[in-house]
C-alpha cells in the first residue's frame, strides 16, 4: 500500500472498495476519508473548494460537523444519515444529488458516493472477516448539470404546453364547427375551456335586439344548479363604457385584469353585475376577450382563476384570443344560417296557401322545414276549387333543397293551378300539359307530384281520381283502420327523355275515410329501409284512423321519427259521413 493510500485511509493496510476506486482521481471530485468512528482522516483540496473548510479545520474532527446535508425545511439531519451507513453495513452507498451546506451557509448541490475501507490485504483472514475500518466519501459538484437538466426540462415543458394548447384549439375548433346552434356552440366552448384555461368561464352575448345576456357559464367546482342561477339577462350595454366587460363589448381588445378591477359604477349596472359574478367565482385573475368576426362583435368570453398565483401570461392570451376568433366565426356563420333559414322558410310558407273546406270535406296540412337552412325549399302541397266544382289536391317535390328549389317550386305550383282550372280533363292530361310547359317556360328540373280530383258521384258518394308522376303513393285510411297505398304511378316531371304514360287511378272514398298525401321526407330516413318506413306509416295511420284529422296529422309526424334532413309536406283529407 502506498504512502498516499495510507494517508487517505488513516490506517495501514486499508483498501478502498474496488468498485468505487474510479471516481477518486477525478479532477473535480472532493475526497473525504473517515475512520470507523466517523472522524475525518483525509480532506482533499477540492473538498475545501466545494465546502469552504480547510484540511486543518476538518482533520481529526467528526465528519457530521462538516458534511451538513440541507433537509426539507432547512433543518440539518442527524449525522448518521445515509452517507455513513457504509460504516455499519459495509455496503457502498451513493446519491445523484443532495444539498449540502457550505461554510458560509449557502447550499451546494453535490453528488456523492461512500465506499467502505476494509482491514487487511485481499486474501488474508483479516480481509475475509470483512472488518470495516473506515470509508472514503467522494463528492462532486452537480450544479451545472442540474442547471442544464432544468433548462431541458423547462424547454420540454414549454413544448408540451404549446402542443397541449394546439391540441386544445384544434379540439375546440372541431367541436364548435359541428353545430350551428348558437347557444350550443357557447355551452360547448365554456365546457372545453375549463379546466384547461381557467377555473371558470362564461360568455356574455349581444342579442340582435340590443339586449345583453349571459348565455353560458361553468365552474370547476359548481353544480349545474349553481351555474343555472348565474345565466340569464344582464343590464343593457352603456353608451360610454368604463367597466372592462362593457368596453370589450363595445369593441375594445382583450383585457387581463384582477378580480378587483371590475369595481361597480353607480351609473353602469352591467359592470356591477360583472363585479357580482367575480365575487361569486372568487376571481383572482381574469381575461376578457371579444367574440368577433367580419368587423362585428357578437359577445365576450371571460375566463378566470379562483386560485391565487394562477394567471394569464402572453402565451395564454394568444391562445384565448385564437379560440375567441374561431368562436366569433362560428357565431357569424350561425347568425347567417339563421337568417337564411328564416328567409327560406318564410318564402316557403308564403306559397302554402290556406286550405279550402268544400262540401263538408275536411282538409289539414302540415309543413316542416329541413333542419338545415340550405335544405329548405322544394316540397309543397296545395288544394283549390276547380271550375267544375271538384276540389283539386296536389302534393309535390322539386329536385333540390335550397332557395332556388323554392323559387322553381313556386313556378310549377302556379302553372299547375292554372292548367287544372283551365282543363276539364283527367289528372294525367293536366300533368302531361304541365310537363310540356315546364320544359318551355320554366327552369325547373325534375319534379315529382300527385294531382288528384275529389268529386261527388251521381249517387252522392265521394270519388278520387288521381295521377302520380313518380311521387310516393297516397295512402287511403278507412275509419276501421284498414290502409291501402294507391300504387298507380308514372314517370317524373321535367325530363322529356323519359318515356311511358302516367295512368289515371279512380277510387271511391268511403265515409269517414282519410286520404293522406305526403312527401318523401316523411318516409325516407338515412339508414332505414324504405319498405320498413312505408310499413310503419301504414301501422301508425291505422292506429290513428279514428282521431280528428288535425290530431291524426300531428301524431303521425311525432311517431314517424323524422330525421330532419328533408322537408316534410303533408296533406290530409277527411271524407264526411
Amino acid at each position: 500500500m502506498s504512502d498516499q493510500e495510507e494517508q487517505m485511509s488513516g490506517q495501514p493496510h486499508a483498501r478502498v472498495g474496488a468498485d468505487h476506486a474510479g471516481p477518486v482521481g477525478a479532477m473535480d471530485s472532493a475526497i473525504v476519508a473517515v475512520s470507523a468512528s466517523g472522524m475525518i482522516t483525509a480532506w482533499s483540496p477540492w473538498a475545501r473548494h466545494l465546502l469552504g473548510h480547510t484540511a486543518e479545520e476538518a482533520l481529526g474532527r467528526p465528519v457530521e460537523r462538516f458534511l451538513h446535508r440541507v433537509a426539507e425545511g432547512g433543518a440539518h439531519p442527524r449525522w448518521d444519515h445515509r452517507i455513513l451507513r457504509v460504516l455499519r453495513a459495509g455496503v457502498p452507498v451513493d446519491a445523484g444529488a443532495d444539498s449540502f451546506t457550505h461554510r458560509d451557509g449557502h447550499p451546494v448541490m453535490l453528488a456523492w458516493s461512500s465506499a467502505p475501507i476494509y482491514a487487511g490485504e485481499p486474501g488474508t483472514e483479516e480481509r475475509e472477516a470483512g472488518t470495516v475500518t473506515g470509508a472514503v466519501i467522494v463528492l462532486q459538484d452537480v450544479t451545472e448539470r442540474l442547471r442544464i437538466e432544468r433548462e431541458q426540462h423547462d424547454r420540454m415543458e414549454q413544448a408540451r404546453r404549446a402542443n397541449s394548447r394546439l391540441e386544445l384549439v384544434a379540439e375546440i375548433t372541431t367541436v364548435l364547427s359541428s353545430t350551428l346552434d348558437e347557444n350550443e356552440v357557447l355551452r360547448r366552448l365554456v365546457r372545453l375551456a375549463v379546466p384547461a384555461l381557467g377555473d371558470w368561464a362564461e360568455v356574455d352575448l349581444l342579442i340582435p335586439d340590443g339586449r345583453v345576456e349571459r348565455v353560458a357559464a361553468t365552474h370547476r367546482e359548481f353544480s349545474p344548479a349553481d351555474i343555472a342561477r348565474l345565466e340569464g339577462p344582464l343590464p343593457p350595454l352603456p353608451r360610454s363604457p368604463r367597466g372592462p366587460l362593457a368596453r370589450v363589448l363595445h369593441g375594445a381588445p382583450t383585457m387581463v385584469i384582477s378580480g378587483d378591477d371590475a369595481r361597480p359604477y353607480s351609473d353602469e349596472p352591467l359592470t356591477a353585475a360583472q363585479h357580482e359574478l367575480f365575487q361569486t367565482m372568487d376571481a383572482h385573475n381574469v381575461i376578457i376577450t371579444p367574440l368577433a368576426a367580419r368587423g362585428e362583435t357578437y359577445g365576450a368570453l371571460t375566463l378566470g382563476y379562483s386560485r391565487p398565483r394562477h394567471g394569464y401570461g402572453p402565451d395564454d392570451r394568444l391562445v384565448v384570443e385564437d379560440i375567441a376568433r374561431r368562436t366569433g366565426l362560428v357565431l357569424a356563420n350561425a347568425r347567417l344560417y339563421t337568417t337564411q333559414r328564416n328567409t327560406a322558410e318564410a318564402m316557403q310558407r308564403s306559397l302554402l296557401t290556406p286550405l279550402p273546406q268544400p262540401d263538408d270535406l275536411r282538409l289539414q296540412a302540415r309543413y316542416l322545414p329541413a333542419a338545415l337552412a340550405s335544405w329548405v325549399g322544394g316540397d309543397w302541397y296545395d288544394a283549390f276549387p276547380l271550375a267544375d266544382g271538384a276540389t283539386g289536391l296536389v302534393i309535390g317535390d322539386i329536385m333540390g333543397h335550397d332557395l332556388h328549389a323554392a323559387s322553381r317550386m313556386a313556378q310549377v305550383r302556379n302553372m299547375l293551378r292554372a292548367l287544372a282550372w283551365d282543363l276539364a280533363a283527367p289528372p294525367s292530361t293536366v300533368l302531361e300539359r304541365l310537363d310540356a310547359v315546364m320544359d318551355a317556360v320554366s327552369d325547373a328540373e325534375l319534379a315529382t307530384a300527385v294531382f288528384a280530383r275529389v268529386e261527388r258521384t251521381t249517387a252522392g258518394s265521394w270519388q278520387l281520381r288521381w295521377c302520380n308522376a313518380g311521387h310516393p303513393p297516397p295512402l287511403l285510411i278507412t275509419h276501421d283502420g284498414a290502409t291501402t297505398f294507391l300504387e298507380e304511378h308514372g314517370m317524373l316531371l321535367g325530363n322529356p327523355t323519359l318515356t311511358g304514360g302516367r295512368p289515371d287511378g279512380t277510387r271511391e272514398l268511403p265515409p269517414l275515410s282519410t286520404l293522406l298525401l305526403y312527401t318523401d321526407g316523411l318516409i325516407e330516413t338515412r339508414g332505414t329501409d324504405l319498405t320498413d318506413s312505408l310499413t310503419g306509416l301504414r301501422r301508425h295511420s291505422a292506429h290513428l284512423a279514428r282521431l280528428p284529422v288535425s290530431d291524426l296529422c300531428d301524431q303521425l309526424l311525432e311517431r314517424m321519427e323524422l330525421s330532419g334532413e328533408d322537408d316534410v309536406a303533408l296533406l290530409a283529407l277527411r271524407v264526411p259521413t
